[in-house]
């Protein structure tokens, strides 16, 4: 178990294979190679294919979470498991408790009992799911947000040592209040998955076969993360509270394009892409945010 004398964890617990864990473990693995990292989750094959590729050293049972000495459990499931498993975890063994969901109020509330926990979610992703689609290299560049609850009793030490291993993998932590955090991604995560499964399920409906042939790239980029995975995302959907008013204020959004398009009041719709415009070029490619966390003066 942890030391106060420790500069770097030795010991991670994972549970949870799919994109995020999966792509974790690998990441963990490149950057603590003598690392001991044990790993749970109900598909035997993901934890076969992890422990095989020397990215895992051992499966756990995902019944009993017997870990061994882990110093920094991540749960990489979907929000709704993740309050599961916090309702059943014994907090006492382990040295930090984290998480990936990407709500959080609902995961902060479950986890009050625990005084280790941090709560935690990656922005970075992809369409693809499941362990074969893990990739080492998916967390470079990314934000990874931190709320820490105010009956967090973890040493600031080892909250420096977190957010330098979030550095280690090539993110960058950033302290963030959870119910903040909702409102945010739920606006620019949340809402663009509604947008683009909305937008392909239109299409999938139509009968209209020539219509498909001529799919290109606008379509294509627009929908692309409409292939990620429906049952993570239907969780993700009934767990977001601030959903709803995003999605209220997009409809109004549309609602006034179409009354522009009705009226061809041509110069209110071009002011409307000009300032859309604008601002996603303004967004740099592979941006890294600024860190915003300083714990013990040790975050850089």
């Amino acid at each position: 178990m942890f030391t106060q004398n420790q500069s770097n964890f030795t010991n991670f617990g994972v549970i949870g294979l799919g994109l995020i864990g999966g792509s974790l473990v690998k990441a963990l693995r490149c950057a603590y190679p003598e690392a001991i990292i044990e790993v749970a989750d109900v598909n035997q094959a993901a934890v076969k294919a992890a422990i095989d590729e020397g990215a895992a050293t051992r499966g756990v049972d995902i019944a009993t979470l017997d870990f061994h000495n882990c110093e920094v459990l991540f749960l990489c499931t979907p929000p709704r498991i993740v309050c599961e498993l916090l309702s059943r975890i014994d907090g006492e063994r382990f040295g930090i408790i984290t998480d990936v969901a990407s709500v959080k109020a609902p995961v902060m509330a479950v986890a009050s009992a625990l005084t280790n926990f941090v709560g935690g979610h990656p922005m970075a992703g992809s369409e693809g799911s499941g362990y074969s689609s893990a990739e080492e290299g998916l967390f470079k560049n990314a934000r990874w947000v931190l709320s820490v609850p105010e009956n967090c009793a973890v040493p600031g030490n080892m909250l420096a040592m977190l957010t330098k291993l979030i550095r280690t993998l090539g993110a960058e932590a950033i302290l963030m209040d959870a119910v903040e955090h909702d409102r945010r991604v739920a606006m620019i995560s949340h809402l663009p998955h509604v947008a683009a499964f909305a937008l392909s399920e239109i299409v999938a409906n139509t009968n209209d076969t020539a219509m498909k042939q001529l799919i290109g790239g606008g379509f294509k980029d627009t929908t692309r993360i409409a292939a990620s995975s429906p049952s993570l995302w239907t969780d993700i959907f009934s767990e977001s509270s601030e959903l709803i008013p995003s999605l209220e204020e997009y409809i109004k959004h549309l609602e006034d394009y179409l009354a522009l398009l009705k009226h061809s009041e041509l110069q209110g719709i071009k002011a409307r892409l000009i300032t859309a415009a604008e601002f996603r070029r303004s967004i740099p490619e592979g941006l890294r945010a600024k860190s915003h966390l300083d714990i013990e003066g040790e975050a850089k």
